[in-house]
């Protein structure tokens, strides 16, 4: 009998996982959650015994810098070289902060409280910084998961996809062949030699407008003033009357 009781009691251990089995591992927070104007201060748990790590992994983020406002009960350690926390740190490669709890430490100064502000810089692979504020609070009950992963926005990411704005054709056809006429009645006047580095860069404004390109930015690329190139559509809107 006691046999038979041993043997049920192992095979519904078996059928019937323990809780912390089946537990999730990892919490996603989306970008926006954590960094900008619309985010909201999202709080981290550690347990005792269960350390939680943040990842940057899925935004390719690289950690610039890492403060804890409450260093007395939590202990930061990360992936890579960290400025401010590895010594003689010349180039900056981690990606993953882990968050340890450990038994508070008196720190003369530092009042009593449950949580701390965690702030964490990161740099972009373009080189901009972005600023993600945590609240990291010390909890005693059942760990419900391990690691925390910030992940990119799907809206977010098509909001930055570059739709290139050109101007119509029909008013680009109008500008390049006023120009071509002002430019045409300066030569004839003698306003402009067409053997001069002035008469090869209007040749340039207009191979960029062919090619697309508003007419400030043809203007800024060719290196000619815009008021020039006004005076141009000017004339050459003129000599068409």
């Amino acid at each position: 009998m006691k046999n038979l009781l041993v043997g049920m009691a192992i095979a519904v251990a078996c059928f019937y996982p323990i809780d912390t089995i089946a537990a999730p591992v990892v919490r996603v927070i989306k970008q926006t959650q954590a960094n900008g104007e619309s985010a909201t201060l999202q709080t981290i748990n550690v347990w005792n015994g269960h350390g939680v790590s943040i990842s940057f992994y899925k935004v390719g983020e690289t950690i610039q810098r890492v403060w804890l406002d409450d260093p007395s009960q939590i202990l930061i350690d990360t992936d890579g070289c960290l400025e401010g926390i590895d010594q003689n740190c010349q180039n900056n490669s981690a990606g993953l902060i882990h968050l340890r709890r450990i038994k508070k430490v008196n720190i003369p100064g530092l009042p009593q409280t449950p949580s701390t502000l965690l702030t964490i810089i990161t740099q972009t692979s373009s080189g901009e910084r972005k600023v993600y504020s945590f609240r990291v609070a010390i909890n005693n009950g059942k760990p419900q998961y391990s690691q925390v992963v910030i992940k990119n926005d799907v809206a977010v990411e098509q909001q930055k996809v570059f739709i290139p704005q050109f101007q119509p054709l029909v008013n680009t056809f109008k500008t390049t062949r006023n120009i071509k006429n002002g430019i045409a009645v300066a030569i004839q006047n003698k306003w402009i030699n067409s053997n001069d580095q002035l008469h090869q860069r209007l040749e340039q404004l207009i191979n960029y407008l062919q090619q697309g390109d508003e007419l400030s930015i043809a203007a800024e690329k060719a290196s000619v003033s815009m008021e020039l190139v006004n005076k141009l559509i000017s004339v050459g809107t003129n000599s068409q009357n």
